[in-house]
């Protein structure tokens, strides 16, 4: 007699498929020079969309576990595209004489650290 596996093979594909997406973004960043690169306006603007709102999935997880947030923004705050673009090159202009220079992810994430700190509300 044939037994049937008791795991099904949808599981074990969505972790398959889970460890390549996470091993591909393992290596994926956005340089500086790559964020002032004025013919990557799209692709950038894409990138920090899609950082943001990992960071803010991040926020609720972390909110939801009752774990510190990365960073706490006021009520109804609603941050655009440009409003992220603005973080990262006040960010990047703070840095300006520092030799090692961060990728975006790290200036955003510290900058919206520094800019919406925690424990105001």
């Amino acid at each position: 007699m044939i037994k049937k596996s008791p795991l099904s093979p949808f599981p074990l594909l969505l972790l398959l498929l889970i460890g390549a997406f996470t091993s591909f973004n393992a290596w994926a960043d956005l340089s500086i020079a790559d964020f002032e690169n004025k013919s990557k306006v799209q692709t950038t603007n894409t990138y920090l969309l899609g950082l943001s709102s990992g960071f803010n999935t991040a926020n609720k997880v972390l909110v939801a576990n009752k774990q510190v947030p990365l960073y706490c923004f006021p009520p109804y705050l609603k941050l655009s595209i440009s409003d992220y673009r603005e973080i990262v090159a006040t960010g990047i202009k703070e840095i300006a004489d520092n030799p090692v220079k961060p990728n975006v992810d790290d200036i955003l994430l510290k900058k919206l650290s520094k800019l919406y700190p925690c424990g105001y509300n």
